[in-house]
């Protein structure tokens, strides 16, 4: 559970003001899987989030687009409690599962945080959950294979159905690969589970190879592979490249400033953006998008 005080950075102390914004820039998303209302992270008198608000709809896949240092790793971890001390959180997160009562994330002890983290919310990056570089990839599965119905089998499918030779990825140690197919490994572990929400903060290189199709191909595989949980996977991809999230994505978010400055579908996003930092995205692309 977090111990954090409930009001890093009163509205009053710092003086700014939050995101207001209403009609198609809000997009507010009906019984959200996940749904994170003025969440505010700070470290010192440094605010990293802003009262952000921000809702994931269940089944989608949803692209969160921000320039370096705007708070996405920030977010990724907060959104499974995750943010570590002397940083301090307010607001609410809630998770919403296929059956029973809505879950405050902030609210969950230890243990139950720790089954959340894997079998509900599962976050992959460079920062959380990188693999012993003394270790071999097997060695990094198999914490997952023992806590779940999945077996090595079933990752060595998800490997081949991103294009990696599943035989000699689980043998090698992480510096015996290139860095697009140690993320892409790590993406494989965060599915060994069948989370109902995968997040994927910030693997560029494993955004790219999955903007290509093949992240479609790798939720359905790991969907039909014996799945413990009987859904669709959500899938919450932060990153700074709009043209590769948008290739991936069914709806956009852009962080600015510490919140979540317009939402929308990813071709109306694109199409007709409402806030000035949302144009300035999309012009500074151009014909890339």
């Amino acid at each position: 559970m977090s111990d954090h005080p409930d009001d890093p950075t009163s509205d009053a102390a710092t003086g700014s003001v939050s995101d207001t914004s209403t009609g198609p820039a809000s997009d507010r998303a009906v019984d959200p899987i996940l749904d994170v209302e003025r969440l505010s992270v700070a470290y010192g008198r440094e605010r990293v989030l802003d009262r952000l608000d921000l809702a994931v709809r269940r089944g989608e896949i949803l692209g969160v687009v921000g320039e370096s240092s705007t708070g996405k790793t920030t977010l990724a971890t907060a959104l499974v409690d995750g943010v570590p001390a002397p940083g301090r959180v307010s607001g609410t997160i809630t998770y919403a599962p296929e059956e029973g009562d809505p879950i405050s994330v902030r609210e969950l002890d230890e243990d139950a945080l720790r089954r959340f983290r894997r079998e509900e919310v599962a976050v992959v990056s460079g920062d959380v959950g990188g693999f012993e570089p003394t270790s071999t990839i097997r060695s990094g599965f198999r914490p997952v294979l023992h806590a779940t119905d999945a077996d090595e089998e079933r990752a060595r499918a998800l490997l081949s159905t991103v294009d990696l030779d599943s035989g000699h990825v689980l043998d090698a140690r992480p510096g015996d690969l290139n860095v697009g197919a140690q993320q892409l490994a790590q993406v494989v572990r965060g599915l060994l589970a069948d989370p109902a929400v995968l997040v994927l903060d910030d693997l560029p290189i494993a955004f790219d190879r999955l903007a290509r199709g093949a992240l479609a191909a790798l939720l359905e595989a790991a969907a039909s592979a014996e799945p413990v949980r009987d859904g669709e996977t959500t899938v919450v991809a932060l990153g700074s490249d709009l043209p590769t999230l948008a290739a991936m994505a069914d709806r956009l978010a852009v962080v600015h400033d510490g919140h979540v400055v317009e939402s929308g579908p990813t071709d109306r996003l694109l199409d007709e953006p409402h806030h000035p930092h949302t144009r300035t995205l999309v012009e500074f692309y151009g014909g890339t998008l």
